[in-house]
């Protein structure tokens, strides 16, 4: 095989490599964003639980307080009761504080559904902090694991580099420049194989008298198609 070629194909599978390695660190930090969304959702659960706990925490106690203003107005009508002169005054104010405890009834029903209702989004709020720490512990294991992946991903990369380096040091900047040029306006790929008279690259047919000359792997051919740099392996 041409040795122009050789390295031509060497460099092509390098800087394949080096494109999917890039490729792949570039993609780590979305992986990241992807991963922090079960962590984001859990947040949000969070504070949505934890609001709802305050707001029935504070109707309860804005309840008691009502209550105790209650048994208050009671107290006080209790207190009126030896004032009263006549009977259809004492029956008028036993009215009143039959009303006034049947308001008091009412209000301490609705205090026992709110602590029901109190503790129960306390388990709520307590689940989700839960879940909370979880999805933090799945965050920060996936994150260092992602950092892992990018710190070999780039020693990888400087590896391939310095081999990249050696083989462009033994081609001709003719050959260098005409790879470069394919390499940007190819999509990545300057060097493609040709299997039974067709293109890899642009999937062209190759005209027969032509397939005939690039396998023998002598020269530098290109598609007439897709200007890549064609190539034969033995089968």
């Amino acid at each position: 095989m041409n040795e122009k070629l050789k390295l031509l194909i060497e460099l092509q599978s390098l800087d394949s490599t080096i494109i999917s390695k890039s490729s792949l660190i570039k993609e780590i930090p979305l992986k990241m964003v992807s991963a922090e969304k079960p962590l984001n959702e859990a947040k949000a659960n969070l504070d949505k639980q934890r609001q709802k706990f305050e707001a029935t925490e504070k109707k309860k106690r804005d309840k008691e307080r009502e209550l105790d203003d209650i048994n208050e107005r009671i107290n006080k009508l209790k207190a009126r009761t030896s004032e009263i002169k006549t009977n259809k005054e004492y029956q008028a104010h036993l009215k009143e504080i039959e009303a006034t405890e049947k308001e008091r009834y009412s209000i301490e029903d609705e205090i026992l559904a709110l602590m029901e209702a109190v503790e129960a989004e306390s388990k709520e709020l307590k689940a989700a902090e839960a879940a909370l720490e979880t999805e933090k512990q799945k965050a920060a294991a996936l994150k260092k694991e992602l950092e892992a992946e990018i710190k070999q991903a780039e020693k990888e990369l400087d590896d391939l580099r310095a081999k990249r380096a050696e083989l462009v040091n033994s081609l001709d900047s003719e050959t260098y420049e005409l790879y470069m040029s394919l390499l940007e306006t190819l999509n990545g790929l300057a060097v493609a194989e040709a299997i039974n008279e067709v293109c890899q690259g642009c999937n062209m047919n190759i005209m027969p008298q032509l397939f005939v000359e690039l396998k023998r792997n002598e020269d530098i051919i290109q598609c007439p198609q897709c200007r890549r740099i064609l190539y034969y392996r033995e089968k």
